[in-house]
């Protein structure tokens, strides 16, 4: 489990990479609310027994579904998918930097209620962006080392494999299940227990192939992953023996430096680029008033606070 808890250790994040966490959170939510413009996509929405809620339950952002957060998370994650319009510059070769905000942001609503409602702390929105990048660099350094032990590609060089649907909904799986154990307090062994739980479900290069986006009636498959990864992460807490795992393959410590080099030189291009960050904040802006009455949400995208 080595790896794994090094792979989920805590790392100075550069600021450009929380600007660029703040832009995916206003994507992913202007695809959940056009989502919901879908009868398909609603009907697979809601708790898994009809009328059930729960208290301090996971807010569903969009509606009125308040729900434990494994089902919230299949909520969200289900949504901001549907489309599979997330925008192009927030994606690597390991999926969509939004991928697994499903399993975040419900764990973090029901975190922060229940801190509250307890008198506790609870999380920041600075914490729940630093949690989707470290997601993300999590599932990045889970498939360079898939695709190392695979010999589909060198991890320091060459052109990268993007991961085929079914690699990124594993992937997905694997780092939501290790961002839910962290938000929910775990411990390290905790965080690379669950790793190890969700490896073992699936590998990531499990089903090869190129084709990163699913099929038309499968948008629900992300959404599925991040549950499966919050349910995971609670097998994990609940003290689940660990099932064993192979030892990384090749140079693991040049592997890590390359992929999260990669992953900050992907943020700076999109922080640097201003027609990203204007066509996000005017897609979300435009979301949100076609949501509220008299216009009310026009300037949202534009006044939405920064990752502070």
């Amino acid at each position: 489990m080595e790896a794994a808890a090094h792979d989920h250790a805590a790392r100075v994040v550069a600021e450009v990479a929380y600007e660029v966490a703040c832009l995916a959170l206003m994507d992913s939510l202007a695809c959940a609310f056009t989502a919901l413009q879908d009868p398909a996509c609603t009907q697979l929405l809601g708790s898994l027994v009809p009328g059930a809620t729960m208290a301090f339950g996971a807010r569903v952002p969009g509606t009125s579904y308040q729900l434990d957060p494994v089902h919230a998370a299949f909520n969200f994650g289900t949504m901001v998918n549907w489309r599979q319009a997330n925008d192009p510059a927030l994606a690597t070769t390991s999926g969509h930097l939004a991928d697994n905000l499903g399993a975040i942001l419900a764990v973090a609503d029901y975190r922060a209620r229940k801190a509250i409602a307890e008198g506790g702390s609870p999380p920041l929105v600075r914490d729940l962006f630093a949690t989707l990048i470290q997601a993300h660099e999590l599932a990045s350094l889970e498939w360079a080392r898939s695709c190392q032990g695979n010999e589909d590609e060198s991890a320091t060089g060459g052109t990268p494999t993007s991961a085929s649907a079914a690699s990124r909904v594993a992937l997905t799986r694997i780092a939501s299940a290790a961002c839910s154990v962290t938000l929910l307090g775990g411990t390290p062994n905790q965080v690379a227990a669950a790793i190890a739980i969700a490896r073992s479900e699936m590998p990531a290069t499990e089903h090869p192939g190129t084709v990163f986006n699913l099929d038309g009636h499968e948008h629900w498959r992300i959404g599925d992953a991040t549950s499966r990864g919050v349910r995971l992460a609670l097998i994990a807490l609940a003290g689940q023996k660990v099932p064993l795992t192979p030892a990384p393959h090749g140079n693991e410590a040049t592997m890590q430096l390359a992929v999260l080099a990669e992953l900050e030189h992907t943020w700076r291009a999109v922080a640097a680029t201003p027609t990203v960050a204007d066509r996000i904040r005017d897609r979300f802006a435009a979301c949100v008033a076609s949501s509220l009455p008299n216009g009310a949400g026009r300037q949202a995208g534009r006044n939405l606070p920064g990752p502070d």
